[in-house]
């Protein structure tokens, strides 16, 4: 029986055993001016799509100890709504208590 090859060796080898098309020497009419002076555009950076929900809002971190992150998951579950629903209530509460707007 004989020994597969290495799918790494595989990789490195590809390309070397790919030959290079032969040059041909091709005369091509001088390109124009605007075209010479202005730079390729870079490309632009990948953007994720954003849920509709989060457009014009920014994110808020906040590290809790594991009972209040479960006690958190709780209430959650109990009443049949969302984490980030009882944080911002929590927000809007601390905006309260201060006499400003609720405005999370």
């Amino acid at each position: 029986m004989t020994k597969r090859p290495s799918l790494f060796s595989a990789k490195t080898a590809a390309p070397a055993q790919e030959a290079e098309p032969p040059a041909v020497a091709v005369a091509s009419a001088p390109e124009p001016e605007s075209r010479a002076a202005r730079p390729d555009p870079a490309p632009a950076p990948a953007r994720y799509p954003k849920a509709s929900t989060r457009e014009g809002k920014r994110v808020v971190t906040a590290y809790i100890s594991p009972e209040a992150f479960r006690q958190l998951k709780r209430i959650a579950a109990d009443e049949d709504r969302q984490q980030q629903d009882l944080l911002l209530e929590g927000i809007n509460a601390v905006f309260e208590k201060r006499g400003l707007s609720r405005i999370a």
